[in-house]
């Protein structure tokens, strides 16, 4: 379970009238029909067609024994290595640092630089190694490259090369005939539907996180709860309360979120900030996220403090600081760590309901 509590100050008046007015105008119940009108008077492809998130919480209890049953299939493995650029890796990073046993240890290769190469190299053993090759494309240069160079490696050790090689690919890809020419150990679909940066709950994000031993059954128990609040046509709906303080903020001018957590949350704003920043600005207005700043003690009043915490860690007493200089504070709480699977949803919701806000 988590809580939210928003410290909004003079802003609070026009956030309460954008969510009675979403209340009024059934946003919610429009989003989740793929009404357009939410964002555009006209229909969009890149819209409506990449709404299959919505549903996602409600896919996993299907897709749970697979996974656990993969996850199980290769134990014995020291190192998985993901090769995957932007949305094929955040999410399965936070997956990793927040409930990774190290045992398999995830590491992420989203570079092509010959120095992050190297020290993937320096750090595996071919033979111990199983490779998660994720493209949502199946044509994505940076990770094919990948894909064929570290084959080439483990090609010079076992005549069964495909077998350390897993896809994450959508049907039909390039990737998908790669996998198959060269007997990969499996290959996970990925539903079309769902755009690159709102993929944590496909298998991009619930491979890695089943394999490096994340409690998947109760992210999807997480996931499912918040998005069964985030049905229902209230000024209470805890994705468009989000969503409504994110935007009504950003048109007053306060359009960079600083995002910080608690130790125990410390990679969730990386997926945060890819998120935000991919989703808006694409008509010239946007929010701008910050996430991993040192503190300052000079900020402007351009900005909006977003804290996530674990109950038993707590939220940084800095924050009543910002508070009392006039700045908006958003203190998320969550029970237990797999309730990051709500906020993953939470922040979804809220991006998307954001952006019909800003136009």
């Amino acid at each position: 379970m988590t809580t939210a509590e928003y410290s909004l100050g003079p802003f609070t008046e026009a956030v309460d009238a954008r969510l009675r007015e979403w209340a009024q105008t059934s946003i919610a119940s429009r989003m989740w029909t793929r009404d357009h009108t939410v964002w555009s008077p006209e229909p969009l492809a890149e819209l409506t067609d990449r709404l299959g998130w919505l549903e996602l919480p409600y896919d996993l209890d299907e897709r749970i024994p697979e996974l656990i049953e993969f996850a199980a299939e290769v134990a014995g493995f020291r190192h998985v290595v993901l090769l995957g650029m932007g949305g094929s890796s955040l999410a399965p990073e936070v997956f990793a640092a927040t409930f990774g046993t190290g045992s398999p240890e995830l590491i992420v290769l989203d570079s092509t630089h010959p120095e992050a190469i190297r020290a993937v190299v320096g750090r595996i053993e071919p033979l111990k190694t199983l490779f998660v090759v994720a493209s949502k494309s199946g044509s994505t240069v940076e990770t094919m490259s990948l894909a064929s160079y570290f084959f080439d490696k483990v090609s010079g050790s076992t005549s069964e090369p495909g077998t350390h090689f897993v896809a994450l690919t959508d049907p039909n890809s390039d990737l998908e005939r790669l996998a198959f020419e060269h007997r990969y150990r499996k290959t996970f679909f990925t539903p079309p539907a769902v755009g690159g940066r709102y993929s944590a709950l496909t298998d991009f994000g619930m491979v890695p996180a089943a394999i490096v031993g994340t409690p998947i059954a109760a992210l999807a128990v997480a996931a499912q709860a918040m998005a069964d609040s985030c049905k229902v046509d209230s000024v209470d709906n805890p994705g468009l309360q989000l969503g409504a303080a994110l935007a009504e903020l950003a048109l007053a001018g306060r359009d960079k979120v600083t995002f910080s957590t608690s130790s125990g949350l410390a990679a969730f704003p990386a997926w945060i900030e890819q998120l935000i920043a991919e989703s808006t600005g694409k008509e010239g207005v946007g929010i701008i996220p910050i996430a991993d700043e040192p503190p300052r003690s000079d900020y402007g009043d351009d900005r909006v403090f977003v804290s996530y915490a674990l109950a038993h860690e707590g939220h940084s007493r800095a924050l009543d600081g910002l508070a009392a200089a006039g700045h908006p504070i958003i203190r998320i709480t969550l029970d237990v760590g797999s309730d990051i699977a709500a906020e993953m949803y939470r922040m979804e919701f809220a991006t998307a309901a954001a952006g019909a806000a800003l136009g």
